[in-house]
């Protein structure tokens, strides 16, 4: 029997305030999507510390994660094949603002219950890292 490999990403779900960190894609798949920062995690790593690395290259911030939202392993999330794991991450330096870098045509602060449209799943995943945020049951 054989199986196929899914890859693991690391999403970070950055509170600036009470708004949160949004980037707008620049490449496939879901160019153009609003997302949370995230990417792959490297051989090396663990996926908190890919959460942290994608954050600050995607935005220019330095962030710990503080809190593990979940797993996110919907086959369909990403055409990728992918599943993620999400952090809550905390900017080290809270006067920190957000700017666009890699992977990212603007990136901006919104309201995390109003965001615009996301893309993948991260409508999901943000839902539940504001549970998490809060101290609420899991969705």
């Amino acid at each position: 029997m054989s199986h196929d490999v899914r890859a693991l990403t690391a999403d970070g779900v950055v509170f600036v305030d009470d708004a949160v960190v949004l980037l707008e894609r620049n490449h496939p798949p879901d160019e153009g999507s609003w997302v949370l920062p995230g990417g792959f995690v490297e051989p090396e790593e663990t996926a908190a510390t890919a959460a942290a690395r994608e954050v600050e290259e995607e935005t220019g911030m330095a962030v710990e994660p503080t809190a593990f939202v979940g797993l996110f392993d919907a086959p369909d999330r990403d055409p990728r094949h992918t599943a993620s794991a999400a952090y809550v991450c905390e900017p080290v330096d809270p006067d920190a603002t957000p700017e666009a870098r890699e992977e990212a045509t603007k990136v901006g602060t919104f309201d995390p219950r109003d965001p615009p449209e996301l893309g993948f799943d991260h409508a999901d995943v943000l839902a539940a890292a504001l549970d998490v945020r809060e101290d609420r049951p899991p969705r």
